[in-house]
C-alpha cells in the first residue's frame, strides 16, 4: 500500500462522549468485522471497560475502505479519555497525522475535550471536530457548535452524527480521507514508534508500532534506541482488530511486533525500534519519557495469610501494565502489604477492582499520597511518598510538592462557587476563558488537594455539570508538617499524614473525629490522639462498653455498690493496658472533611 493511500488517525474526546461507539460503527461500515463477529464496545476487551463504559487501554485497528474507486488503509487508534492515561494518548497521537475530536451534543465541550485537543495541536495534527449524539432528546447542537466555534474559528460547518444509530457516520470516513494528510516517511533507515504494549503468554511482549521510516521484515535483528535491547521479531502483523500476521510492515503503517521479551518492563512506551546494525547512527524519535506514578497507596490483604496471593496477583497485573510501580510495605496493624504507585485515582480504582474480581482478594487501601521532593541540610536530595518516611524537620532545608494544572469547564451559574472551592484548595488562577455557554478555568493546584476531594467538591457544587481535568506541571516549595496518630497511646504509622502547616489544626481535628466514627467500641476506653511534632493538637475518645455490675444488688450499704464499681474500673484499666485496638479498613480512608 502506497503512503498516499494510508491514513493514520485517533479518536479523542472527554470520557463517555462516544469514542468506542463510533469505532464500532466504523468497523461495521468498513466491513472489517462481519455482523456476526461484531459486538457492542468491540475494542474494549476488559469486562470493567464494558461495564463502566470507559476505555482503559488504547486499541488500534486496521480498516480498508474503498473511496471513489480507490482502496485506502485506515489505521484507527481508540484512545482512553481519562487524564490518568494521558501519556498513552500522547504517544498514540504521535503515531497519527490526524484526530477526530468527538463532542457530546448533550454535554458540550468539557475539560478533557480541551486537554486532548491541546495534546493533538501540540503534536501538529489535523483535528476534525465532530458533534455526536445529535439524535438524543437532550441534544443542544447549536450550543455545542458555538462552543466549538470558539476553539475552531476557521471552521465553517461542524458535522453532526449519531454513532449509536450510524447517522452520517459514513461522512466521517470521507472527512478522514479528504482532510487528514497521508504519512510522509522515508525508505530508510528504519524508525518505528512503540506506542503501546502487552504481554502474550506464547509470544512474549507484543509491541504496538507505527513505522515512521523504512520497513519491518521478518528475521532481521532489531533494537530499541533508548533501552538498547536487541531482538529478532518472532511475528509481525496488523490489528483486524485481532492479531493478523503479515509478511512485512511498510512505511506509514501501524502494526505489531512479537519481541519475545519475558517482561513488559523491557519495552518502554515511546521507545524507537531501529535496525540493530544502525543503532548508533539512527536518531530516536522525539518525545520519549519514562512513565512515573503520580499517586501512591499502600495495599494490604484483609486476610494476612493472602499476602503471597497479593504479590502473585500484582506480578500478573504488571505483565500488562508497565505504569505500575510496586514495592513492599509493612504495618504493625495491617501486617505485610505492597506500596503501589499509580498514574491517578482512576488507575488505582481499576487495579483494586481487578484484584477483587479476577483474583478473589479482599484488600484494604490506605489514604492516597503523592511524592514530595526534599532538600536536606547536608546538601542531599531525597524523595518520599509516605508520612512514615518523613525525616526529622531539623534536617530538612526545603520541601517541594507536586503541582497540577487544573482545567475546569463549568456553566456560568456555578462560577462563583467553583472559584471559591479552587481557592480553598490552595489554587492560584492562571487563565479564564469564556466559551459560548460555559467558562473554562485554569488553576495551579497542589496535586495532593486534587487527589483527596477536589473532584468530588467540584461535582457537588455544580450538581454534576462541571468537569475537571489536570496534568502535572512541576514542583513548588511548601511548608508541611507530619501528623502522627496514637490509639490507646500506641503509634499507628499507617494513619500518619503530611499536611500544610497552616491547616494542620483543622486537619488534625478532622482526622480525630473521623477515627472516632470508624473505630468500633471496645470493652475498654480508646483514646485517640493526633500529634504534631510530639505535641497533642487533637483528641477524641471512643467510649467503652459498660456492663451494669450493680444490677444484682437489691439493697444493703452503699459501700457494696462502690466496691463493685471499683473492681470494674481495675479490670478496665488492666484490659486497656494489654488490649489490642481493632481498626476497620474505613479508618485508613481520608476523612470526608478533608
Amino acid at each position: 500500500m502506497e503512503q498516499k493511500f494510508i491514513r493514520n488517525f485517533a479518536v479523542i474526546a472527554h470520557i463517555d462522549h462516544g469514542k468506542t461507539t463510533l469505532t464500532d460503527r466504523l468497523l461495521e461500515l468498513t466491513g472489517t468485522l462481519s455482523p456476526r463477529e461484531l459486538s457492542e464496545r468491540m475494542l474494549d476487551s476488559n469486562p470493567i471497560e464494558q461495564e463502566r463504559g470507559i476505555t482503559i487501554k488504547l486499541a488500534p485497528v486496521t480498516m480498508r475502505y474503498v473511496y471513489q474507486g480507490q482502496e485506502y488503509q485506515l489505521n484507527l487508534i481508540d484512545t482512553p479519555g481519562h487524564i490518568d492515561f494521558n501519556y498513552e494518548v500522547e504517544r498514540s497521537l504521535a503515531a497519527c497525522e490526524g484526530a477526530i475530536l468527538l463532542v457530546d451534543a448533550t454535554k458540550g465541550v468539557q475539560a478533557q475535550t480541551l486537554t486532548n485537543l491541546r495534546l493533538a495541536q501540540k503534536q501538529g495534527l489535523k483535528v476534525i471536530p465532530i458533534i455526536n449524539k445529535v439524535d438524543a432528546a437532550a441534544a443542544e447542537v447549536e450550543r455545542t457548535a458555538l462552543d466549538l466555534l470558539s476553539l475552531f474559528p476557521d471552521e465553517k460547518d461542524f458535522l453532526g452524527i449519531s454513532a449509536k444509530t450510524g447517522l452520517r457516520v459514513e461522512q466521517v470516513l470521507t472527512k478522514v480521507i479528504e482532510e487528514i494528510p497521508p504519512p510522509q516517511g522515508q525508505d530508510r533507515p528504519l524508525r518505528a514508534l512503540v506506542f503501546n504494549s502487552f504481554f502474550h503468554p506464547h509470544l512474549g511482549t507484543i509491541a504496538f508500532i507505527r513505522v515512521v521510516d523504512g520497513q519491518v521484515v521478518p528475521n532481521i535483528k532489531l533494537a530499541l534506541a533508548q533501552s538498547k535491547h536487541e531482538f529478532v521479531p518472532k511475528q509481525l502483523g496488523v490489528f483486524n482488530p485481532r492479531l493478523t500476521v503479515v509478511d512485512r510492515l511498510d512505511t506509514g503503517q501501524v502494526g505489531y511486533l512479537a519481541t519475545g521479551f519475558k517482561t513488559i518492563a523491557d519495552l518502554k512506551v515511546g521507545d524507537t525500534v531501529v535496525w540493530a546494525q544502525d543503532i548508533s547512527e539512527t536518531p530516536p524519535l522525539p518525545g520519549y519519557r519514562e512513565i512515573k506514578p503520580h499517586v501512591y497507596q499502600d495495599i494490604f490483604p484483609q486476610d494476612a495469610s493472602q499476602y503471597s496471593d497479593l504479590v502473585t496477583a500484582m506480578d500478573k497485573l504488571k505483565l500488562n501494565d508497565a505504569a505500575l510501580k510496586v514495592g513492599p510495605a509493612n504495618s504493625a496493624m495491617l501486617g505485610h502489604g505492597l506500596r503501589v504507585g499509580f498514574l491517578g485515582l482512576l488507575h488505582a480504582d481499576i487495579i483494586r477492582e481487578r484484584l477483587e474480581r479476577e483474583f478473589n482478594l479482599d484488600v484494604v487501601g490506605t489514604s492516597p499520597s503523592v511524592e514530595y521532593q526534599l532538600s536536606m541540610a547536608n546538601g542531599s536530595e531525597i524523595k518520599i511518598s509516605q508520612a512514615s518516611e518523613f525525616p526529622d524537620p531539623s534536617l530538612i532545608k526545603e520541601v517541594r510538592e507536586p503541582i497540577a494544572l487544573v482545567t475546569v469547564v463549568t456553566p456560568v451559574q456555578f462560577l462563583g462557587l467553583i472559584i471559591q472551592s479552587l481557592e480553598d484548595h490552595r489554587g492560584r488562577t492562571v487563565d479564564t476563558q469564556y466559551l459560548a455557554s460555559a467558562v473554562k478555568l485554569s488553576y495551579r493546584v497542589p496535586l495532593v488537594e486534587v487527589i483527596t476531594d477536589l473532584h468530588d467538591a467540584i461535582k457537588s457544587l455544580s450538581s454534576g455539570f462541571a468537569t475537571l481535568d489536570y496534568e502535572l506541571v512541576g514542583f513548588e516549595p511548601v511548608n508541611v508538617v507530619k501528623l502522627t496518630v496514637q490509639l490507646n497511646r500506641q503509634d499507628i504509622p499507617a494513619l500518619a499524614n503530611l499536611v500544610v502547616k497552616d491547616r494542620a489544626l483543622v486537619r488534625a481535628k478532622a482526622l480525630a473525629a473521623h477515627l472516632k466514627r470508624t473505630i468500633p467500641r471496645h470493652q475498654f476506653e480508646v483514646p485517640i490522639q493526633v500529634l504534631e511534632g510530639g505535641q497533642i493538637v487533637a483528641r477524641e475518645t471512643v467510649k467503652s462498653f459498660r456492663k451494669d455490675v450493680t444490677a444484682k444488688l437489691y439493697g444493703g450499704d452503699v459501700t457494696r455498690r462502690m466496691k463493685l464499681l471499683e473492681k470494674q474500673k481495675r479490670g478496665k484499666r488492666r484490659m486497656k493496658a494489654f488490649g489490642n485496638v481493632e481498626i476497620p479498613p474505613e479508618a485508613f480512608l481520608p476523612p470526608t472533611e478533608f
